[in-house]
């Protein structure tokens, strides 16, 4: 996917250049014709979405496959262990919300500040709105599996790299059998949680996946890993 903007499509180079914008604003924005009090609505903007990004969104994500599990668990578990089910995560100290149409008006400020007369380049280079042409082609997302404990259960962890797409779609085969549809994912990591097959005492699982946007999956497959579980 090749992009032609300042703003980054992956989540953890909006975490980077959200956070440099709304330092750089106080000191550029004055110059360009940017109020104090829409200034503080930016940064006020940019607080609770980097908020939502690094916070809220994984931790819910995380809660929802813990629950996942627990379900899971309780249904084909052996009858030993916790029976506690998983709590979910508290926010103390969220910061306030704004009005939805965060990136709307953060590019709308950006296209006024360019339009003032004393807007030049140094400016938009250390506001870092200046466009950079990325022309590195990602055809298949990257993954990687590692095989760990959790709730009870021994899981597969699935962690990849989106490259600005909505998603990833995930097919599983067990021991060479017949590949078949896993899961969707927009938020790594993914957990793979099921039980090894009934008589299984171990099982050899493979993986591919491909991109997943706008509700349909497209693109090439990945290469195949392999993880081992059991004894």
């Amino acid at each position: 996917m090749s992009v032609n903007s300042f703003f980054p499509t992956t989540e953890t180079g909006q975490l980077v250049w959200l956070t440099h914008y709304s330092l750089k604003l106080p000191v550029n924005g004055p110059l360009c014709g940017i109020s104090a009090e829409e200034i503080i609505q930016t940064q006020t903007d940019i607080l609770y979405y980097l908020w939502l990004l690094q916070e809220w969104h994984p931790a819910t994500q995380r809660d929802a496959k813990e629950a996942t599990a627990y379900k899971q668990l309780m249904i084909g578990g052996n009858g030993s262990g916790t029976t506690e089910y998983p709590k979910p995560t508290v926010f103390p100290n969220p910061p306030p919300a704004p009005a939805p149409g965060i990136q709307k008006r953060l590019f709308s400020q950006i296209a006024r500040i360019k339009a003032s007369l004393n807007y030049n380049e140094a400016i938009g280079k250390d506001l870092g709105v200046i466009a950079i042409q990325d022309n590195v082609e990602h055809w298949v997302p990257e993954f990687s599996l590692i095989v760990e404990m959790g709730l009870d259960v021994t899981q597969v962890r699935i962690d990849f790299t989106k490259y600005g797409h909505d998603g990833i779609w995930i097919e599983s085969r067990i021991n060479g059998g017949e590949w078949a549809f896993l899961a969707i994912d927009t938020v790594k990591p993914y957990l793979d949680v099921r039980p090894l097959a009934s008589g299984n005492t171990h099982e050899t699982r493979e993986y591919r996946m491909r991109w997943w946007d706008k509700s349909e999956a497209h693109g090439e497959w990945t290469g195949v890993q392999k993880a081992v579980l059991g004894l």
